[in-house]
Parts: structure tokens; C-alpha cells; sequence
């Protein structure tokens, strides 16, 4: 701090003293002494501005707005709103079933149908009770048969879905029906009948060697996706517990 700015400093520092000075001189002589607190008991009474109304609002009757109904000040035709009717809610339209059901799981824990979503051509795995994923969400796997399933949407409406089977490749039939008897190798055909032409040491009812092991191969493919498949659920209801 220079010599300057010390004596500046101290300049106004007396220039405060002083100032307090003649206020305290002021108050001595007897400034101020005529003010004083009013007591409550002479308080006048508030009116003016500052009267608060007691009385309540009475609302004026509904007919003598009926000017304002009929001429609204905010539409620019000064017109009143027409009303429309509620309109009823719009529902969406129902989503086809599009899926292929692949294969079917039935074991005395498990319970699965495979499907692909013929849409997105994804592999789904389900069991009862399970919505399919996506769009087809609002169908849901009520039932599963030996070679079928069943879904339902929230119109109950169901759909039944066969199981897909590979071409070439016949169902067997169901143990309570017998199979067609086959006639001996050495009886000729019936009168009529026009038999089908087969390769040399062919066995009748049989597909050719290369078509057997082409649906052999086809089996086992579909074998191995279905219990990787059934692996894959049983690890996340196990990461779920």
C-alpha cells in the first residue's frame, strides 16, 4: 500500500467518524424523541384499500350467461363448438398367424414346442401358457399335441398349427391302426393295378438307398437342434431360480 492510497483510506474513515459524531450529538439534544410505539388498544380501524370483505362471493345465476355461450370470444366466427359424439375406440385389426412349427418336445418334465417365425425366420422355443415374440405377440400357445399345437388370441380365436414334416418323409401311422397287409413277393398284381417301377432288388416300401440316408441325416439334424434347444431352456430357468 502506498502513501496515496493510506491517505485516502484514512480521509473517509474520518469522514465516517464525524457523520456518527453529529448523529449521536443530534440524539443528545433530543431528536427523535417525539415518535414512539402506538399502543393496540388505539389502533384505528382499517378501511379503504385494505378492508378485507367477510361477506362470500355469491355467483350470479347461469341464465345470464347464456350471451358468453352463445358468442364465444375465442372462435374467430363467434359461433359456438359444435359437440361431436364419442367415437367408439378403434381396434386394431387382428394379426394373422405366420409360423412354421418345426418340431414338438414331450417328456415327462418338459413340454416344448419349436416354431420359426416364417416373417422373420427366427427359431422360437414355447411352452403353454407363452406368447409368440414380435408382432405375433397377441397369440399365445394354449395346447400342445403329439403333432400339433394350439394358440389363441385375446378374441378367442385358436389355430391350429400340423407339424411340418420333411419331404419324402411319411408319419408313421398310430399303433391302433394296423398297417395295410402287403401282398406275398411272388403274387402277381390284380387285375387292373399299375405298379410302380422300382430299381432291381429294390425292397417294396422302402425308399432307395441314397433317399434313406438322406432322411436319416435330416432326422438327426432335427434331433440335434431340438435338444440344443431344450438345453438352452433349461439353462435360463436354472439362471432364473
Amino acid at each position: 500500500m502506498n502513501a496515496r492510497s493510506a491517505q485516502v483510506i484514512t480521509l473517509g474513515l474520518a469522514g465516517i467518524c464525524g457523520v456518527m459524531a453529529l448523529v449521536g450529538v443530534m440524539a443528545w439534544m433530543g431528536a427523535g424523541r417525539g415518535y414512539s410505539w402506538l399502543a393496540e388498544t388505539e389502533a384505528p380501524p382499517v378501511t379503504g384499500v385494505g378492508r378485507i370483505d367477510t361477506d362470500a362471493v355469491v355467483m350470479p345465476p347461469e341464465s345470464d350467461f347464456a350471451e358468453v355461450r352463445q358468442r364465444p370470444i375465442f372462435n374467430d366466427d363467434r359461433k359456438p363448438t359444435p359437440i361431436e359424439p364419442d367415437k367408439p375406440p378403434e381396434i386394431a385389426p387382428p394379426v394373422p398367424l405366420n409360423i412354421t412349427l418345426t418340431g414338438i418336445v414331450l417328456t415327462p418334465n418338459v413340454r416344448l414346442a419349436l416354431v420359426r417365425d416364417n416373417a422373420k425366420n427366427e427359431a422360437v422355443s414355447l411352452r403353454v401358457g407363452m406368447p409368440l415374440p414380435g408382432d405375433q405377440q397377441v397369440w399365445t400357445l394354449s395346447e400342445i399335441r403329439p403333432r400339433s399345437v394350439v394358440f389363441r388370441n385375446p378374441q378367442d380365436e385358436s389355430s391350429e398349427v400340423e407339424l411340418e414334416v420333411a419331404p419324402g418323409l411319411t408319419v408313421p401311422p398310430s399303433p391302433r391302426a394296423p398297417p395295410p397287409a402287403s401282398p406275398p413277393p411272388n403274387q402277381p398284381p390284380p387285375p387292373g393295378a399299375n405298379p410302380a417301377v422300382q430299381p432291381p432288388n429294390a425292397v417294396p416300401g422302402q425308399p432307395p438307398p441314397d433317399r434313406a440316408a438322406e432322411l436319416q441325416k435330416r432326422i438327426e439334424e432335427r434331433r440335434r437342434e431340438m435338444r440344443e434347444q431344450a438345453e438352452k431352456l433349461r439353462e435360463q430357468q436354472e439362471q432364473k431360480k
